[in-house]
């Protein structure tokens, strides 16, 4: 398997991402770094790159390259955003660049910017349909899709950096200054007439510092469990709860808030600022935040090309084939037959559990990653799943049902629920969600059993739901009599979960 590596400049920021290929046509990350720099500032004042902006960025290359050289990369590529095209020296700029460090940089145009976000988002998200805004220093994007539809597209000449150096010094306070830079953009996004055309059910997606900033700090300021930042959803009330916030800041250029942005305040005041103005113009009201971008949607397009013409299909199965294909190759490659059981037992059992059929998503997720404890170590490898399972970067799949599957992992074995784990997701979770997890938890270890060798030999079951028993029924091709004698040991955990004696034939 060989491995790739991609730097991505932009002018805020060097980004590098160093992945695995897989068999698959997929990759696993294996490292991802960013530094930050302030070419943006270069740009804005005179669109001249200076020397010291090109001696920082020199010498993170060179760091990067002897990285590539100890993960063993066979071939890198490097990647600029458009910001640099309009750069007076920019020819001199990459020229020096490569003179020093054997970089090749291409600059992108805004078209490809978009194309390569637009590939990482729909591949790794569940947002069918999304709205893209992203931000960089001096200047923006706007992206419009449905599913595997281009929609519309626009882009602004203003970023964060554009409005923090035109508005901030401005002002006396921050509140004055948000205010006026989300008039701003408000008034350049009021020039996009085709928002009405889009679906009620579109979602804004962000990437980048920004994005990523307002989600740190709206976890933070609704005490949100869950540490994972893909994937995260909030509202437009949340935003406005993070902009009240952010006006209180002192929004002083050398000033950085520790733990949640990488930004001096001042640009987090103004990309807070711009994305509220888009909110309110576009007249949407829910996000989602993607920590997977421009390096990613490229690698993936050189993985698989065929991501380039069409979407994956089914992104949360593509994601679980890729953690077995890459974490599991060494023991039982039975997961999918874990999830047929567990699926089959889901049906027959539905009389009893009761579940809506959004849990057969958390189902999937358990089922694949039932026995993922064992990449920590094979003994009580269970409860060590919980935490593989919430640290896991499974793709297609929102954050609640990510919580759900990490404790139906954990508690295969009933007795070690740890209610202690699960009262620190409380904002995320019900009532219905814990009794959810623990039948859930008995089916995916009943269907662990069922199969408890990987040979597959239970095709099927069926199920007679008595008074106070379940009659179990397998069906197969060849004897099973020690699969069975296995699954016979869920019996206790069964009668907890479903009230019902348990009889496997």
């Amino acid at each position: 398997m060989k491995r790739l590596g991609i730097v991505e400049l932009n002018s805020t920021e060097v980004k590098l991402l160093i992945v695995e290929v897989l068999e698959n046509q997929s990759y696993v990350t294996l490292l991802k770094e960013e530094s930050k720099i302030k070419i943006a500032s270069d740009l804005v004042a005179d669109e001249l790159i200076k020397q010291q902006s090109i001696f920082n960025v020199i010498s993170v290359l060179k760091t990067y390259k002897s990285l590539m050289s100890a993960y063993k990369v066979v071939e890198c590529f490097a990647l600029a955003t458009n910001e640099y095209a309009n750069a007076k020296n920019q020819r001199s700029f990459f020229e020096e660049i490569y003179s020093s460090t054997n970089f090749k940089f291409k600059i992108m145009s805004q078209d490809e910017e978009i194309s390569n976000l637009y590939v990482a988002f729909i591949n790794s998200l569940d947002c069918p349909k999304g709205l893209i805004l992203n931000i960089n220093g001096t200047e923006s994007q706007v992206f419009a899709y449905n599913r595997r539809n281009s929609l519309n597209r626009a882009y602004f000449n203003v970023g964060s950096v554009s409005y923090a150096e035109k508005y901030v010094e401005k002002y006396s306070t921050p509140a004055e200054a948000m205010d006026v830079m989300t008039k701003d953009f408000a008034t350049e996004v009021a020039s996009l007439d085709w928002f009405k055309e889009l679906d009620e059910e579109t979602q804004i997606v962000g990437t980048g510092d920004v994005f990523l900033s307002i989600a740190k700090l709206s976890k933070k300021l609704k005490k949100y469990p869950f540490a994972r930042d893909h994937s995260y959803q909030f509202t437009k009330e949340d935003l406005d709860q993070v902009y009240d916030f952010v006006k209180t800041l002192d929004i002083d250029k050398t000033k950085k808030l520790k733990g949640i942005s990488s930004q001096s305040a001042d640009m987090l005041a103004s990309g807070v600022s711009m994305v509220k103005a888009f909110a309110e113009k576009s007249g949407f009201s829910k996000f989602v935040v993607s920590t997977y971008g421009i390096s990613e949607g490229n690698i993936l397009g050189k993985v698989n090309p065929i991501t380039l013409e069409k979407p994956i299909s089914d992104v949360l199965g593509a994601s679980l084939e890729t953690q077995n294909l890459y974490y599991n190759n060494s023991g039982l490659q039975n997961t999918a037959n874990v999830y047929e059981l567990s699926l089959i037992l889901f049906k027959q059992l539905k009389v009893l559990h009761k579940l809506p059929r959004n849990f057969v998503k958390v189902l999937r997720i358990a089922s694949y990653l039932h026995d993922c404890g064992k990449r920590v170590s094979p003994i009580n490898f269970e409860k060590k799943g919980l935490n593989v399972v919430l640290d896991c970067d499974v793709l297609g799949v929102a954050h609640h049902e990510q919580v759900l599957a990490a404790f139906v992992v954990a508690s295969q074995n009933l007795q070690d629920f740890s209610m202690v784990d699960w009262v620190r997701y409380n904002s995320m979770v019900s009532e219905t969600d814990l009794e959810g997890v623990r039948k859930l938890a008995v089916i995916v270890k009943l269907a662990t059993m069922l199969d408890s060798f990987g040979l597959g030999k239970i095709k099927d079951i069926s199920c007679d739901i008595l008074g106070d028993s379940v009659i179990m029924k397998t069906i197969v091709e060849e004897p099973a009599d020690m699969e069975i004698s296995e699954s016979m040991k869920v019996r206790s955990d069964f009668a907890k979960a479903f009230k019902k004696h348990l009889e496997i034939l």
